[in-house]
């Protein structure tokens, strides 16, 4: 007898949202920042002043409450025009299916009188109100998680309303090829941690993903790139630290045991890769993971 036949039920949650890099800064005119790159969306508020950010061979130039996200992987300058208070942070999220949606349904800029940035603005004054107050305060770690939930909420909403004609099927295998990663790196770690053993490599999964949608490894790796603005292999490692921060948090795992779980040959190997990506040992992120 199926005692929950008639059960109706939420959907399960298993992604990881991270914010970082959150502050507030007054700058002069001869403030700037050379071309670089992040792997998570950035988000910059203008609170007073002029800042100009130059993205994909265009020049923007923001005013007092205006809004720009700039996407993960896309090359990016920007500096002051004159004195200037912005409020930035970073956030990134492991669902594949949204990022795609907020990568190619959503602008860069968004003037204060937009309407997203009518919507968004109060919960960014809030989150740039919290600066400043205690970085291991529980209240203080909801409120932003609450924050930035209802900000993300306010992007998918406008995220698909906007058509811009890149529903195309390469966005689709490579939304499949990016489920079959991050469900693959989820089953290996439940496995690694009941049996104690694995059942596939790291290769051999990226491989196995663009197989899922019949395509050839070539094109696969060509349109997530396109997709995503990193390869398979990229975005694998970033699922592969993402949980790894996660089970680092855990003390009952050793570090041993997390490298193994992930895949990697050698405990070397894997803080290696973990220290390439986050700039720490995975010993280091451990014992000050409150302060990073």
């Amino acid at each position: 007898m199926d005692f929950m036949k008639n059960a109706r039920r939420l959907p399960v949650l298993d992604w990881n949202l991270t914010f970082f890099g959150a502050h507030e800064q007054k700058v002069t005119e001869n403030w700037r920042v050379p071309v670089e790159k992040h792997y998570a969306f950035e988000c910059i508020f203008i609170v007073e002043g002029h800042e100009s950010v130059r993205i994909q061979g265009h020049t923007y130039h923001l005013n007092q409450g205006d809004f720009f996200l700039i996407p993960p992987e896309f090359l990016h300058e920007v500096w002051a025009g004159n004195d200037l208070t912005y409020f930035c942070f970073h956030f990134d999220i492991d669902d594949p299916q949204l990022k795609i949606q907020l990568i190619h349904g959503l602008a860069y800029f968004y003037p204060r009188e937009s309407q997203l940035n009518k919507k968004i603005v109060n919960h960014l004054v809030h989150l740039d109100s919290l600066v400043g107050s205690s970085p291991d305060d529980f209240n203080t770690k909801m409120i932003i998680q609450i924050e930035l939930s209802k900000i993300l909420q306010i992007f998918y909403q406008f995220a698909i309303k906007t058509d811009k004609g890149n529903s195309s099927t390469y966005t689709e295998y490579a939304r499949i090829i990016a489920d079959y990663l991050k469900d693959h790196l989820t089953n290996q770690v439940l496995t690694y941690i009941k049996t104690g053993t694995l059942t596939d490599d790291a290769q051999i999964a990226v491989e196995s993903a663009i197989k899922q949608v019949g395509i050839s490894s070539g094109y696969g790796f060509r349109i997530f790139k396109k997709t995503y603005g990193i390869s398979p292999r990229e975005y694998l490692s970033k699922l592969k630290i993402n949980e790894a921060k996660k089970l680092l948090l855990k003390p009952n795992y050793s570090v041993n045991q997390i490298g193994a779980a992930l895949g990697y040959s050698s405990v070397a190997n894997f803080s290696r890769q973990f220290k390439r990506w986050t700039g720490v040992s995975p010993a280091y992120f451990r014992g000050h993971s409150s302060e990073l």
